[in-house]
């Protein structure tokens, strides 16, 4: 029979009966013994995503015959080195598999019961591929702030979506109920929601949108017409664009199978956002490597999870991490969302003014500048909130590495000729939190984001590690 499962196709047969079928507790205590060596046969992108177990050996299940094969050319000598191997995979099934092709080629071999997820489920350790503690969705959950729990992000519930609202934010913590995607839109573009916040909120308002519309015809249609809604919105964070396509596939495959769109959708997104936070976690374990105890960090804007992650991390470690917040005008994240959030993890947290990170890194007080990104070109130009460029340049006058948290380099975007500046509206100038800050007939202007050019960026912080800018364009994507 074939058993789809973990995006492989493994043809299962039942002549297994001579290998021994091990519990998680028992290859933890096996594991600790000598000549028994546990051998994770998983895809590495299974490793990177799922974690390890810390002291296995790593062999491809497709390396398997070349690697144990004592005559083959790419013999390794580990196999030499050991009585007794226990095959590890996700459950367990291409486990068996293996240790029956090793026991051909004349190996003690046993499988762990359950694989991976039995030794996650009985609460042992885990680590990254290159050895590092892994954080779970719950690890990560307990140390976020309010604002950066994904439930308080936005949400689909009893037909409607919730956004959580971080124009009253940290004074309130409330949401924005939405019932239709004009709903969602409008409150996209009016600043409930920023950063992750408005892809999150419009892949929900199309889950929303199927759901009103069931078994409708034109389904596909009007989410198309949702989907374009939606995408104007945020012209310059491309992020967007490209988590509505990935769920608009979503609803067109549960139309071409008979099912309900919404429920794939909604089930495509659960997936998605597992991914994202566990990703966070890992951007941020690079992150909090940057930082060495006693540095005083400047960031721009919210860079949300993965650059509060980091200080906590940072932090857990032992060092001692100062992060100077500027306000961020005309909205203020800085002291309404940033600073808060950090200061609700213990950090040390000091705000300023925009105009203000120049004169502190020439007093030598700033030793690290840390943003996330909106948008990141194949050429290694990165966008994000309209302040971050300056800062940046005075950065790299005063020789302080800027580094940018960023998922990757978005493929439809070559150069900064490429990107659409989202121009906003002249009267949030002309206030701050709805109070006038000068006369109404005075003109002003605001572009919402600058564009930093690669020379001033030290680095970009992916879950593949810290890569250069100008190298991102060779595939370092999630």
């Amino acid at each position: 029979m074939v058993v789809r499962m973990n995006n492989f196709d493994v043809m299962m047969n039942t002549d297994h009966e001579d290998i021994d079928i091990l519990g998680a507790a028992a290859c933890a205590k096996m594991a600790k013994g000598k000549g028994v060596l546990l051998v994770d046969i998983r895809d590495v992108r299974e490793r990177e995503r799922d974690g390890c177990i810390a002291g296995a050996y790593h062999m491809p299940r497709g390396m398997l015959e070349f690697w144990m094969h004592k005559d083959s050319p790419y013999y390794k000598s580990v196999f030499n080195k050991y009585e007794h191997f226990v095959f590890i995979c996700a459950k367990g099934w291409r486990a068996r598999l293996g240790a029956k092709a090793a026991k051909e080629l004349g190996y003690k071999a046993s499988v762990m019961d359950g694989g991976q997820s039995a030794w996650r489920d009985a609460g042992l350790d885990l680590v990254q591929p290159d050895g590092e503690k892994f954080y779970t969705l719950s690890d990560i959950e307990n140390v976020l702030p309010h604002i950066l729990k994904r439930q308080n992000i936005a949400r689909y519930e009893d037909g409607k979506v919730l956004i959580g609202n971080r124009n009253d934010y940290p004074f309130k913590k409330d949401f924005v109920t939405c019932e239709s995607v004009e709903d969602v839109a409008v409150a996209i573009e009016t600043m409930v929601t920023q950063g992750v916040g408005p892809w999150v909120a419009a892949v929900h308002a199309m889950a929303m949108r199927a759901d009103q519309l069931k078994v409708q015809a034109n389904i596909l249609d009007e989410l198309v017409v949702a989907k374009t809604r939606l995408i104007k919105t945020r012209p310059t964070n491309t992020l967007i664009r490209l988590r509505l396509e990935d769920v608009l596939k979503s609803a067109s495959i549960a139309l071409d199978k008979g099912r309900d769109p919404a429920v794939f959708i909604l089930k495509r997104i659960k997936t998605v956002m597992d991914e994202m936070y566990k990703f966070y976690g890992r951007r941020a374990q690079y992150g909090a490597k940057l930082m060495d105890d006693g540095d005083c960090i400047l960031t721009m804007c919210f860079a949300e999870t993965s650059f509060v992650l980091a200080v906590v991390m940072a932090k857990a470690s032992g060092k001692n991490i100062t992060v100077y917040v500027p306000e961020t005008r005309p909205f203020l994240q800085g002291p309404r969302l940033t600073a808060p959030s950090l200061h609700a993890c213990g950090v040390n947290v000091k705000l300023i003014t925009d105009g203000m990170p120049a004169a502190l890194m020439a007093e030598g007080k700033i030793q690290k500048y840390m943003t996330a990104a909106d948008l990141i070109t194949m050429d290694g130009h990165v966008v994000n909130k309209v302040g971050t460029f300056q800062n940046a340049i005075a950065a790299h006058a005063h020789g302080i590495p800027y580094f940018a948290f960023a998922w990757g380099c978005d493929r439809a975007k070559p150069d900064r000729a490429s990107i659409d500046i989202e121009m906003r509206g002249p009267s949030e100038i002309r206030t701050v939190r709805g109070a006038p800050t000068t006369l109404n007939n005075i003109d002003a202007v605001y572009p919402a984001f600058d564009i930093t050019p690669p020379k001033y960026v030290a680095g970009v912080i992916t879950r593949h590690g810290v890569i250069s800018p100008y190298l991102l364009k060779n595939g370092f994507e999630e």
